[in-house]
Parts: structure tokens; sequence; C-alpha cells
């Protein structure tokens, strides 16, 4: 275990920098002009705590590019988008009287909207953090950049909706991507920043589709853990397009992130119950496949208390060999949205008419 810990610790230093590549691999993209920069795409994570930024292009390269630190109100609108209390109905209806239902809600966002509001108060947060990390990329890349993709956490009430509105208060494009639960989670996100559940030629239309269909789905274990929240999935994917993690199959904990270990009676009982949460899902569940994979993200995964909490939990739960990935915490989830948006104008589930809007020339 103390070697395991080691290497992660040491992981941990060597890529969770801003800029995660090598200076020489930055310095050939800062050479360039604006109008010689390759095809790209951005990325945005709004994780607890903070908000990433990274850019996939063309050429393979993916740079980690920004961290915003969230204010309170941020933080306080996740926590309350975590609730089933916070749940509402939201468009695309089931029926007409799920639409006549909510037509005060939508009434007063358009209204909100017509007057240059945010859509809701909770808009407004996730706006903030948009349009910083919009600023930051902006400033990298030299040129306006008009959409990206965005990632979260797996909250019960951020709807697409919302993310839709932060994003045209701020001037971007939303780029919906073609996954199960509208929304972008930083478990899929994850998995596509380290490389998994994507066909090798984006490009081959027809070609990727086959090879995302061919793809062996395989139970990964997923943990958020940042200075407000500690979040655990114990879900399974096929391709970074398609994850199955119903609510019973995540939880959410605002009162475990880091910070409030000095909320607690003593700080040994903030770490049982950190295990407890990591333990849950997977002891609630025997039956379950165990996972291939755990991911770690979060900018507070490489606590050496926290890590030895979680290597007792999997040595309880499971006697197979588990990767457990944590190199790039930070920034995984951004840098897989990043990739997926990039991939977005070629993916073959998308229509033909989104890449006619966007101009773009692709092949079918």
């Amino acid at each position: 275990m103390a070697l395991l810990l080691c290497q992660m610790l040491v992981a941990s230093m060597m890529f969770n920098g801003i800029f995660s590549l090598p200076a020489g691999s930055q310095a050939v993209l800062n050479t360039l002009g604006a109008e010689k920069l390759p095809e790209f795409g951005v990325g945005f994570d709004l994780t607890a705590s903070y908000g990433t930024a990274a850019i996939s292009f063309a050429n393979g390269t993916v740079l980690s590019v920004a961290k915003v630190i969230a204010e309170d109100g941020y933080n306080e609108a996740l926590r309350r988008l975590s609730l089933e209390s916070s749940q509402h109905l939201v468009p695309p209806y089931q029926n007409p009287g799920d639409a006549w239902k909510d037509k005060p809600r939508e009434a007063l966002r358009s209204a909100r909207k017509i007057m240059g509001l945010p859509a809701s108060t909770d808009v407004g947060y996730l706006a903030k953090v948009i349009s910083d990390l919009k600023v930051q990329v902006e400033g990298y890349l030299g040129v306006p950049i008009k959409s990206a993709g965005v990632t979260g956490p797996h909250l019960v009430a951020l709807y697409q909706e919302d993310l839709q509105d932060a994003f045209d208060y701020v001037g971007l494009r939303y780029l919906a991507f073609p996954v199960r639960y509208d929304v972008l989670y930083e478990t899929s996100a994850t998995y596509a920043g380290y490389g998994y559940g994507l066909c090798s030629d984006y490009t081959e239309r027809a070609a990727c589709k086959q090879e995302q269909q061919d793809m062996a789905s395989e139970v990964v274990m997923a943990v958020l853990y940042t200075r407000t929240v500690l979040t655990v999935s114990f879900s399974v994917i096929k391709s970074a397009y398609y994850l199955y993690e119903p609510d019973n199959r995540y939880l959410t904990n605002f009162t475990l992130g880091y910070d409030a270990r000095s909320q607690w009676g003593s700080e040994e009982g903030y770490w049982v119950e950190v295990a407890k949460n990591l333990e849950e899902l997977m002891a609630e569940n025997p039956n379950y496949k165990r996972p291939a994979k755990v991911f770690l993200m979060g900018d507070q995964v490489h606590d050496k208390a926290f890590l030895q909490k979680l290597e007792a939990v999997l040595q309880r739960q499971t006697t197979d060999e588990l990767e457990i990935i944590s190199q790039d915490s930070q920034f995984a989830a951004a840098k897989g949205a990043a990739e997926l948006a990039k991939r977005l104008p070629y993916d073959p589930y998308m229509s033909q008419e989104w890449n006619s809007f966007e101009q773009l020339d692709v092949k079918s």
C-alpha cells in the first residue's frame, strides 16, 4: 500500500499543474499565430469548488488551460442542485399536462432573460464560472471561442436547460453531446479524458460508429473529492458516450468535502464517515460486478489519509487487481469534454443539419 500511495503522490506532482504537457510541446503551440491554430475543441468542467478548462487540438495535443476557484454562492448552488427536493419539470415534457404545469417557471425564466438577467440564480452562478474560464481560454488562444463542451458532477437537479441558459448568457454555444442523460457527467468525461471509449479515427464516421458499437462494457468506480464534496459512482460504461449511472449507483455528500474536517467532533470520525461513503454502493450491492478501473477526480484525491481509506475499502470489497487512475485528477474531465467537443461535428449520431448550420465540411 505504501508503494501505491507513493506512486500516486508522485503522479499528482507530475500531472496536476495547469499545463500538463512538456514545456517544449507548449512552446511550439505558443509560437503559432491565431490563423495557424489547428482545429480544436474546448471543454469545461464545472466541478464542486472550482472549474477547469482544456483544449483538444486536431493534431492530438490536449492542453490544460485554466482553473478558476468558485465563490461560495456557486458551491451552495451545486449543493442545492444535488437534492431531490430541487428537482422539477423540465423540457422536453412527457405530456401536455407537464408543459402546462411548468408554464409559470418557464415564464419567470423567460422574463429574467428578457431583462438581461441569468435565467435563474443558479444559472447565474454557473455562468460566472463559465465566463471566467472563457476569458482565460481566449487569452491563451488569442482568438474568441464560439462554443464549448461542458461536464459536471452527477447532480439530480442539474438539467441541460440550466447549462444551455448559462452558455447563452455568456455568449457561447452549448454543445449537446449524444449521451444517455443529456448532461455529460464527469464519469464519462474523465473516461474520455484518459483516452478510453473513443474510436481511433473520429473523422471516419462509419468506421468510428462501428468501433464504438463493438466496444465492451466495463464497470468503473469514479470518486470526486474536493474541498466541498465527496461523490462516488459505481457505473457501467460502454464507450465514452454510453454511461449507465442511475441514482442508486451514485452518491453525493456535500458534508464530506476536505474542508469539512473541522466541522466534525473529531478528525477520526470524519474519516470513518468518508470510508463509509466510499464503501456504501459496493457494500449494498454485493452481487454487482466489481469495478475494473477506479478513477479519482478532484484536487484533494491525493491526500494521504483519503488514499489510505480508499485502499482499505477496495481491499475489503474485491480481491481483483484494480487499475487506479488519478494522474490528471483536476483536468481529465475537462480534457474529455474538449475531446468530445472536437469530435462532435464528425459524430456518427449527429444530424447533417447540425453540420450544415455550423458550415462544417466533414466526411459522411
